[in-house]
């Protein structure tokens, strides 16, 4: 069994059994970790229901499972997590339908059409050295190969449009603490006008 293989197997059963796993994605920095509820998986992607290290729920994170180069299960910390979220009584709502996911589908782009239609702030990273910005803002358009993104500057203001491919993508976080606290600046200015 490849690692690939390997991971998207602990990925099914975490899902089966409502673990929390800690995902370790950059082997340059082996500290840090996204830590949550794995939602969905393709062959490529995976969608987590991240949580914070204080038990609450941050949102939605997708990451390449090409990336992933360890996986925490059922360890103390993962447990303290769980109890966290369960004693401050938070969920995430089911971000994607589990019915359209198949190993071969597009999660960044599927994120994507969700984070549009339901009108979420995303933070898209295309830079695989992680040195420049993410492009933050509301998806203006998505197709089979681009999306357009209308910029929200970190302040709230709107910044333009960005446009790129989708198959750049190296990770995406949607309606996580700091995109809401893009979005609620946003709005705050948009009715100060």
């Amino acid at each position: 069994m490849d690692q690939a293989t390997h991971f998207i197997s602990i990925f099914e059963r975490s899902i089966k059994k409502k673990e929390v796993l800690s995902t370790y994605l950059n082997q340059f920095d082996p500290e840090k970790c996204s830590v949550g509820f794995i939602e969905s998986i393709s062959s490529e992607q995976f969608i987590m229901k991240h949580v914070t290290p204080e038990g609450m729920s941050d949102g939605y994170i997708v990451r390449k499972l090409e990336d992933v180069f360890r996986i925490d299960s059922n360890g103390e910390y993962e447990k303290r997590i769980k109890l966290l979220y369960t004693l401050q009584n938070q969920k995430h709502e089911d971000f994607t339908d589990k019915n359209t996911i198949s190993g071969n589908t597009n999660l960044f782009k599927e994120s994507l059409m969700i984070a549009k239609k339901k009108d979420l702030i995303v933070s898209v990273c295309i830079d695989e050295t992680e040195t420049q910005d993410d492009i933050i803002g509301f998806v203006k358009d998505v197709n089979s190969e681009e999306v357009t993104i209308s910029r929200i500057s970190f302040e709230g203001f709107s910044d333009g449009e960005s446009t790129f491919y989708l198959e750049d993508i190296n990770k995406l976080n949607c309606d996580t603490s700091d995109e809401k606290i893009i979005k609620l600046l946003y709005n705050h200015r948009k009715s100060n006008k």
